[in-house]
């Protein structure tokens, strides 16, 4: 399917797709979400759909070429990722805190201060790959335990083409079944 898939689809197709369709199709996709996970009966079921849409989707999808997630959300940050990272950077923690990061009390965690991301490149690859925060490894969390992030899914589905490219062809997958 994949193959087939490819030869149909490219990563300017889909970007182009998820450009017209993401927000307007943003409430139908939460709704579409919403009762898929109140619904289901097999969340293995689910799970199983989800990480083939994943690999279709990232298979066409060049996080390079569009980036958008690092463009447009606050990357959160935990106290292993500052440690991590200031070991690669070379810097004192403390030093790394205040040139990078807002404290999120209410969370207790951290948030990089500026969006677009302080370690995006100009060619929209990652400074520090190798040592990137948690949170952006998992991104955009559609491989696993997909119904329980559903939430995260539809405001993803609108800074992700990859995501919108899930939900989208779960909607359909989950018609035919």
């Amino acid at each position: 399917m994949t193959e087939r898939l490819n030869a149909n689809k490219t990563h300017d197709d889909l970007i182009a797709d998820w450009t017209a369709n993401a927000e307007k199709h943003e409430e139908k996709n939460y709704q579409f979400l919403r009762n898929l996970k109140r619904n289901c009966t097999s969340f293995e079921n689910v799970d199983r759909i989800a990480l083939e849409l994943h690999q279709e989707a990232f298979s066409i999808v060049d996080c390079t070429r569009c980036a958008n997630c690092c463009k447009t959300m606050p990357v959160i940050v935990n106290d292993e990722d500052i440690a991590r990272i200031t070991e690669h950077l070379g810097m004192a923690p403390e030093e790394f805190v205040a040139a990078y990061l807002d404290k999120d009390e209410k969370e207790n965690r951290y948030r990089i201060r500026t969006v677009p991301c302080p370690f995006l490149g100009e060619d929209n690859k990652c400074k520090i790959y190798d040592v990137r925060p948690r949170a952006c490894k998992g991104y955009p969390y559609t491989e696993k335990d997909f119904l329980r992030s559903t939430i995260y899914h539809t405001s993803n589905a609108v800074i992700c083409p990859a995501v919108f490219y899930i939900v989208e062809q779960m909607k359909k997958r989950m018609r035919r079944s």
